[in-house]
């Protein structure tokens, strides 16, 4: 089944001297079950790419579609609460929340009841090796590689068919980034989740179902 698709995708960035086009004309087609590397030099458009795939925006001119519909044409802000959740290099995590009430937040912001809010949580950071004694830790007590972890966590929680990634391992060492390669290899291969990850990371392009590579916004073969 095809999720997510990319039809001839423009974005451009514009100001009062100049247009800049970061993504050009870029068409590619996202299943689930597989796992995408999105690679290329620095400013050619792989972050970008990936924000408009997330519904943080929409395309100057092409389309976005989740089963042949338009993000553009979508409610935006549902899009993003139940079909795709994002896990970013620097985690953003609450800082005032516990592990478990960050792993949670999707289902709050759903009004989930708490209790059974909570429930769920726990199961995910157990999936992703998180022992329960941290479940009351706030963020800045867990090792950066922990702290993806629960980012990992959270976007099981939201139950998301969609797990998008920008640079997860950038600000890991190299067993850590082995570690959360093969979780989110999981989630695609095990959970039926389509995975999608900007990255720079050699490691990451090597696991990966499919790798496209991006120069000058467009992608290149």
């Amino acid at each position: 089944m095809n999720i997510l698709t990319s039809k001839q995708v423009t974005y451009e960035y514009r100001n009062a001297v100049q247009t800049v086009r970061a993504v050009n004309g870029v068409s590619c087609t996202f299943q689930q079950g597989h796992v995408y590397a999105i690679v290329g030099p620095s400013g050619s458009g792989k972050t970008t790419f990936l924000s408009l795939l997330a519904g943080l925006d929409v395309p100057t001119s092409g389309t976005i579609e989740l089963d042949g519909e338009s993000t553009a044409k979508m409610n935006r802000d549902s899009y993003r609460l139940n079909h795709v959740s994002v896990i970013y290099q620097n985690f953003n995590l609450f800082q005032h929340l516990t592990v478990l009430e960050n792993a949670a937040y999707p289902l709050y912001v759903r009004k989930m009841p708490k209790k059974k809010a909570d429930e769920l949580a726990a199961e995910k950071l157990l999936q992703v090796g998180l022992k329960e004694d941290q479940f009351k830790r706030f963020p800045n007590m867990l090792s950066g590689g922990e702290q993806q972890r629960v980012a990992i966590a959270r976007a099981l929680t939201s139950g998301s068919e969609l797990i998008l990634a920008d640079e997860p391992t950038g600000n890991l060492d190299s067993e850590n980034s082995r570690n959360i390669v093969g979780i989110l290899q999981g989630l695609a291969h095990e959970g039926n989740r389509c995975v999608i990850i900007v990255t720079h990371d050699p490691a990451v392009a090597e696991v990966a179902d499919v790798l496209l590579k991006m120069k000058d916004g467009k992608l290149i073969h």
